[in-house]
């Protein structure tokens, strides 16, 4: 389908009509479409009914920033989770049950998915990726897209482009050529432009030089030229540079608000003719058309088309969107992503022959579920991998002991026994007007978390850049001793125990990177000597002097929060087997900041090591949404990736572990042997603040197969418990090279006695190629799901595309002539199938 086409099947709104709304618009009104009203909040149209459209956070669930406090939303496994599904019609299910979610909620826009790409183990925000192969995160970014959209709301997939690292986010040059752009970094956006997507954000980082949101090549050249999408190019948040270069180039939304560059600024700038009205009204017409898709501008005029299920939802009450068939879902992606890596035979566990099982590690009563920063959202509670398994082994005896702690922070002070000031379980909240928190509060709150980011989230009546806020509560210890007390956050701050000053940072300047900060590692605070049973009282205060977001956050680290290796040892060697939770929490894994090595935190290795020593059937599971380094991978019975899994974690581990569902992942990234072997290790900006993509279109598994390195595991591995075999490929490949494709078809025989999932990987090498590739690219895929004994035929499509490389010299994709070996296998080292293609 030719672009203009598929614009126009997409439309629920004819061009005459978007014109006739267009030339009823002032100058002014259509730079008002452009420029957010606040953080969460895009302009409107008053005269033609379209009020202000709600934009939210939220690859892996709706985030809730403009929903009454407590509210909570589906918790979906996170985005390298989903990319180790490798399944498309399940990433379109997960993907519409967020949309569902959103569109019951009255939001527009949701900001997501991420097709940004694995590139260094080290990036912070890697969990929300689908991982380091262009084609796997293209495929799935479509299939995200597809789901979301179907409910109604508008998909944003980000970051666009080159946005794989957190360091020096806002400021970091990505120098990547011409080549690797198109044939690895551009490639999952342009799937999502061919799947329709309504909306697109532009990324923070500069590329060649030039910021995103004012990247003409980028964005008017092959974005809105070339590819020809009709969509909405929001930027991120606070990533507006300028007005003219960023409307000229394409950029159509500054967000958040109130707009600085945007707005009344554009509009003045189109007066003086420093940018002409037709480009103004070309955004101004993508806004429109966006609108009437998602619902928030009536087709033919007469009112807007409002969501009625929003309508039923009490803004005075906690929104609780989640419901038993969105757990159900969650629970079966959950163990579709799971990978087991190694497994002697241990796995499934058989509960008739366990009497008492050890469950140890930092992460089996605390499991991280989500990331943190931007993907992170109020989500129900999250069920514990020891929930879940004392649920499904009801008549075995199960010990847990944590071993080692991993936080990087404090703990949250809730971990403890807190009430809020009217002896609730909880902390107490109030708001005032002004710098300082005295006399009668403006407004109070009650919450359960005692970490707050206060981003227009405010009691109605209160502005951003004027207020102050006090998070209260009585703690008692459960054990006398030192106890760590600490606040986190930027800006003015101060601590309180008992009255006595902790901390005073009231005078701190506001952050001058506030995205970044807003996750920032700082902590104040000392050590106190507390009495088990006496109720202490702690108060961190806050004033905001600036229009930006806030963080306030409490933790404290109490005597019997400090390691316990020596007890888990002995747990393990009481037990007929041993189950190990290792991995990361929110503050390892987020937005904001890059890790510094791929070293389970804390003493997790040694833990692993020791138990493994001590049990020879311990199983490891590790809780982490990136890549770790696994040392002890082939000296323990099974080593399983969990992910970070959302909210039925522990339910769905317990359905892996003992064999009631498959494990049904394929690692979406390469596991490297030795962090020194990996392509793209260091994420930290050099001279100039340029970050170098040396490594070209060899990313990951590339580069392993490129340099004949062995990885510890590599890219597409994962064991099942099923015995499926490949038995057969058939290649049919008539004129190709005229646009047709190369039709091949893949036969499976499930061999064994137990259902199970096998993923067809499809590789594709150019033998004669007169340009370096990669020794193999992946080009398809497709998750298949047997019976015992059944067997079935799988068909994919080779395009032409997948066998062009990018020529730079002759200005587009070319196909050489020359042999082609397609190879279909397990993983992208477990090859099963070949066969020649030949092009003349």
């Amino acid at each position: 389908m030719k672009p203009a086409e598929r614009s126009a099947a997409n439309s629920p709104i004819s061009s005459e009509r978007l014109d006739e709304l267009i030339a009823g618009l002032s100058i002014e009104e259509k730079a008002g479409l452009m420029a957010g009203i606040d953080a969460w909040h895009a302009g409107g149209a008053p005269s033609i009914g379209l009020e202000p459209t709600v934009t939210l956070d939220g690859p892996n669930g709706v985030r809730g920033m403009t929903f009454p406090a407590g509210s909570t939303a589906t918790c979906t496994p996170c985005g390298t989770a989903l990319g180790a599904t490798w399944d498309v019609d399940l990433v379109t299910e997960v993907a519409a049950r967020i949309g569902l979610e959103a569109k019951r909620a009255g939001v527009h826009y949701m900001l997501g998915p991420v097709l940004n790409l694995v590139r260094s183990p080290l990036g912070g925000r890697d969990f929300e990726a689908y991982g380091e192969d262009p084609v796997l995160a293209a495929v799935l970014g479509a299939a995200y897209i597809e789901g979301m959209q179907s409910a109604g709301v508008a998909a944003t997939p980000k970051h666009y482009v080159a946005n794989e690292s957190e360091m020096h986010r806002t400021t970091v040059d990505c120098r990547v050529d011409e080549r690797t752009l198109r044939e690895v970094y551009l490639t999952p956006f342009e799937a999502a432009v061919n799947a329709g997507a309504w909306s697109m954000m532009a990324a923070y980082n500069r590329v060649n030089g030039i910021h995103c949101s004012n990247h003409g090549p980028l964005v008017a050249g092959i974005l809105k030229g070339e590819w020809a999408w009709d969509g909405v190019l929001m930027s991120d948040w606070e990533a507006t540079h300028n007005t003219v270069a960023a409307s000229v180039a394409g950029l159509d939304l500054e967000m958040p608000g109130p707009p600085r560059f945007f707005g009344p600024a554009l509009a003045e700038a189109v007066r003086r003719g420093d940018v002409s009205e037709a480009v103004l009204d070309d955004h101004a017409r993508r806004l429109l058309l966006l609108a009437a898709r998602v619902g928030a501008l009536a087709v033919a005029g007469e009112g807007v088309a409002r969501p009625t299920a929003a309508e039923k939802l009490d803004p005075a009450q906690p929104w609780h969107l989640s419901d038993p068939d969105a757990a159900a879902l969650v629970r079966r992606a959950a163990a579709e992503s799971f990978v087991l890596l190694t497994n002697d035979g241990t796995l499934p566990l058989l509960p008739a022959v366990i009497r008492k099982l050890a469950v140890i590690g930092p992460n089996a009563a605390q499991p991280c579920a989500q990331g943190g920063g931007a993907a992170h959202i109020p989500a129900p509670p999250t069920v514990t991998p020891l929930d879940g398994l004392r649920a499904a082994l009801p008549g075995v005896e199960i010990i847990h002991e944590p071993g080692c702690r991993i936080d990087r922070f404090l703990p949250p002070l809730t971990a403890m026994e807190v009430r809020d000031m009217d002896g609730k379980p909880g902390l107490t909240v109030e708001f005032w007007r002004g710098q300082e928190p005295a006399g009668q509060p403006y407004a109070g709150w009650h919450v359960d978390s005692s970490e707050m980011h206060l981003f227009a989230d405010l009691p109605q009546g209160l502005v951003q850049d004027d207020f102050s806020v006090r998070l209260s509560g009585w703690v008692t210890p459960a054990e006398s001793g030192p106890h760590e007390i600490a606040l986190r956050g930027f800006g003015g701050r101060r601590l309180k125990v008992d009255g006595v000053p902790a901390a005073d940072l009231w005078n701190a300047p506001p952050a001058t990177d506030v995205p970044t900060a807003l996750f920032e590692g700082r902590q104040d605070g000392g050590t106190f000597e507390l009495q088990a049973g006496k109720p202490v009282l702690i108060e961190a205060e806050l004033h905001s002097a600036v229009n930006a977001a806030c963080l306030l956050a409490i933790g404290c680290r109490s005597p019997q929060q400090a390691d316990r290796l020596e007890q888990a040892v002995a747990a393990a060697a009481s037990a007929d087997a041993v189950i190990v939770v290792v991995g990361n929490d929110e503050a390892w894994e987020s937005e904001g900041r890059d890790r510094s090595t791929v070293t389970l935190p804390g003493r997790q290795n040694e833990l692993v090591e020791r138990v493994a020593a001590t049990n020879p059937r311990t199983i490891v599971v590790v809780n982490a949404g990136c890549p770790m380094d696994l040392p002890w991978a082939d000296r323990v019975a099974a080593v399983l990736y969990a992910w970070l899994p959302g909210q039925e974690f522990g339910n769905a581990l317990a359905d892996v572990l003992l064999g009631k569902s498959e494990p049904g992942g394929r690692l979406p990234f390469t596991i490297a042997a030795r962090e020194s072997d990996y392509p793209a290790l260091s994420t930290t900006p050099g001279e100039q603040e340029q970050l170098v993509y040396a490594e070209g279109v060899n990313l990951g598994y590339r580069h392993f197969d490129a340099a004949g390195i062995e990885p510890r595991f590599c890219f597409g591995h994962g064991l099942g418990y099923a015995r499926i075999e490949f038995e057969s490929l058939e290649v049919a490949a008539d004129g190709l090279p005229e646009g047709d494709s190369a039709q091949l078809k893949v036969r499976l025989r499930n061999v064994g006695s137990r259902a199970g999932k096998q993923v067809v990987q499809v590789y594709v090498a150019d033998l004669e190629s007169s340009v370096p590739r990669p020794p193999r690219e992946l080009k398809g895929f497709a998750a298949v799901h047997l019976a015992p004994g059944e067997s079935t035929d799988v068909f994919l499509a080779l395009e032409d595309r997948d066998l062009a490389y990018w020529d730079g010299d002759g200005g587009g994709w070319r196909i050489e002539p020359g042999r082609f070996e397609i190879q279909v296998g397990a993983s992208s080292r477990d090859i099963r199938l070949r066969a020649a293609l030949d092009l003349e």
